[in-house]
């Protein structure tokens, strides 16, 4: 009897090492296939991390470029202006807001002038120095901007035509003076009038042109009309806004 216990011993003891062997096996190739992906998670890392580090470096090559850009800008904020660098800098943003956008400039004077051609054979060549004129811009039948004189010049061209011109300017303490040019935009329509053009005249054209703060231009055709009483008249006023700009920062 003890010889089969000894073969069911071994064969017991065999089919045990052989499971040993067997979850021993297993557990390698578990090892194996983790560390191969956490190779591979790794290397993953390693490409994020560098790809990063790329973006971080041209992100800083970026802000260095900037930099440089500004920095004639921050010496100019610096010396031109005062407050904070940051108030400077602002300042000198809605500077430069203005030169590129000049509708957005606050009106602190006005300049016009006028010039107008009437179909006349009156001889005439004369600067009338009490009789001069005015251009408003209307709104409502309300001025939002007007500008006068008391002279005008008249000159016949030797072609059945009277040319008007004048130089017109706004008061100081005018109520356009704070607001921005681009409030002129509103406006219905531009009104003139030339004191010594005779009432019911025929316009043959002309031309008109305001100048705001002295560095800002805006010009006008005026078209050929039948003047009603003595106004002539430029409409759809927003749509013929010429803009010349010019300016230092």
């Amino acid at each position: 009897m003890s010889e089969p216990k000894r073969w069911y011993q071994y064969v017991g003891v065999r089919a045990a090492l052989i499971g040993a062997v067997g979850l021993i096996i297993v557990a390698g190739m578990n090892i194996c296939y983790n560390r191969s992906r956490l190779a591979q998670n790794n290397e993953q890392y390693k490409t994020e991390i560098d790809t990063l580090k790329q973006n971080l470096s041209k992100k800083d090559f970026e802000i260095q470029r900037l930099e440089t850009q500004l920095a004639p800008f921050k010496t100019i904020a610096l010396d031109k202006y005062t407050g904070s660098e940051q108030e400077r800098l602002q300042k000198l943003a809605e500077r430069i807001e203005g030169l590129e956008n000049p509708l957005k400039k606050i009106i602190a004077s006005a300049t016009a002038n006028v010039e107008v051609t009437i179909e006349s054979d009156e001889e005439v060549s004369t600067r009338y120095m009490n009789e001069g004129g005015f251009l408003s811009f209307v709104k409502n039948r309300q001025s939002l901007l007007l500008t006068s004189d008391t002279q005008s010049n008249a000159k016949q061209s030797g072609k059945g035509e009277v040319v008007y011109k004048g130089v017109f300017y706004m008061q100081a303490d005018h109520s356009a003076v704070g607001e921005p040019i681009e409030m002129l935009q509103k406006s219905d329509i531009i009104q003139m009038m030339f004191r010594k053009i005779p009432e019911n005249s025929q316009v043959l054209g002309g031309k008109a042109a305001i100048i705001i703060n002295g560095d800002t231009r805006f010009e006008f055709e005026i078209l050929p009309q039948q003047m009603r009483g003595n106004n002539i008249i430029i409409q759809d006023v927003k749509s013929k806004f010429l803009t010349h700009r010019s300016g230092e920062l």
